[in-house]
């Protein structure tokens, strides 16, 4: 036999027990139940999420008129308060000794002018005898114009000794008007929400001492947007709110204002969302806005599988295998249908388990998926590439 044929023989029976080896290496696929879903673009309203807090329409912030030391705290944050009630109250001891300092200049700048009073009296008797005694001859013009000086002299002291007593009188009422700030109370019926300072604390004029919430008045959902916003959002305008400690699902409301001042520290202005629920003030919320109209390729959470830094997706192809796709993720979102209309919420982060419990939680795909592909959802961690699919 010739040694090409031989050549070729030998081949052949290397290629077969390769065959042979890598057929007896390569594992068994397995079967997988899981559930899937057919994907297709989400056309939506692309709402952009703005962080905020529950307040009350009519909430008052006292502050101190006066500086002194906390003496006595009489409400704690929570208590229901009546117009009126003692909140705290602020040691006015100074302003004590300020007021008394005042009357006492007050009374002996009264008793100076009296004394004046009296010697400006006799100054005019003087001065009118030394006029009736010129006509006569019987002075000089020169006792005339002394008597004259001594006499305006005096007046005119008079007239500063009063107007010292009056300027002490005044200011002895404002110490004393000052005094009644020492007792902090509530202008209303309502909640202590907040108290800024505790016993024994100091406080100048002007320091924030508590808050107080008018409950009756009902609520507002009050949130910072962003000044790039300033413009696109008007009052009246139908909007999205999120507060996640009364319910996981989103609903429609109005803002019922809009406070176009953009604060130069944030760069951001206030919008208020009504209302008709009863929260809690200080509840944390959002106000989403829609900003336009969106197609995305959302699939639900659980359809991803993160690896390391990477995403990764199980799809279906047309005999029930299981094919491994990389994943190019973008943005999470909470999906939401109000009015007849679909909304997509920014949940804020695109991290694995960082979003509300129970919400239906969609995650945009900018690649590694397409259109009608069939997703595996809640895939077993032991899946892989090349197992079967049964359909749950």
């Amino acid at each position: 036999m010739p040694a090409f044929i031989h050549l070729l023989l030998s081949l052949a029976l290397l290629l077969a027990a390769c065959s042979q080896d890598d057929a007896r290496s390569k594992p068994e696929p397995r079967t997988i139940k899981a559930q899937t879903m057919r994907l297709a673009l989400t056309e939506a309203r692309e709402c952009r999420s703005l962080p905020g807090q529950v307040e009350s329409r009519n909430s008052v912030t006292l502050a101190s008129k006066t500086s002194g030391t906390v003496t006595e705290i009489l409400a704690r944050e929570g208590d229901v308060l009546t117009a009126g009630q003692t909140i705290l109250r602020i040691d006015d001891a100074e302003l004590r000794q300020r007021e008394q300092s005042m009357r006492a200049t007050a009374g002996q700048a009264g008793l100076e002018g009296k004394a004046l009073a009296a010697r400006k009296d006799q100054a005019k008797a003087t001065l009118e005898r030394m006029q009736k005694l010129l006509r006569q001859a019987a002075v000089s013009r020169d006792d005339v114009d002394r008597a004259q000086a001594e006499y305006e002299a005096l007046a005119n002291q008079e007239k500063a000794m009063a107007a010292q007593s009056s300027a002490a009188g005044f200011q002895s009422a404002e110490i004393r008007a000052l005094m009644q700030y020492s007792t902090v109370t509530s202008p209303l019926n309502g909640v202590l929400t907040r108290r800024h300072v505790d016993l024994g604390a100091f406080v100048q004029a002007g320091t924030p001492l508590a808050e107080v919430d008018d409950l009756k008045s009902g609520f507002e959902l009050v949130a910072q947007a962003d000044e790039s916003l300033l413009g696109r959002i008007e009052q009246g305008m139908n909007v999205v709110a999120l507060i996640p400690s009364l319910s996981e699902a989103p609903f429609l409301t109005t803002l019922s204002a809009v406070i176009g001042q953009v604060d130069p520290a944030s760069r951001s202005f206030r919008v208020k969302a009504a209302l008709d629920a009863t929260p809690s003030p200080g509840m944390y919320g959002k106000v989403c806005v829609p900003v336009g109209t969106a197609r995305k390729l959302l699939v639900p959470q659980s359809a991803l599988r993160p690896r390391g830094e990477l995403s990764t997706a199980l799809i279906v192809d047309s005999d029930s295998t299981l094919r491994l796709r990389i994943v190019k993720i973008g943005g999470a979102y909470q999906k939401a249908v109000l009015g007849g209309k679909t909304f997509i919420l920014q949940t804020g982060t695109d991290q694995f388990g960082a979003v509300p419990d129970g919400a239906e939680i969609l995650v945009e795909v900018l690649s590694g998926l397409s259109p009608d592909d069939e997703v595996v959802l809640g895939a077993p961690a032991v899946a892989r590439e090349g197992d079967l699919l049964v359909r749950e």
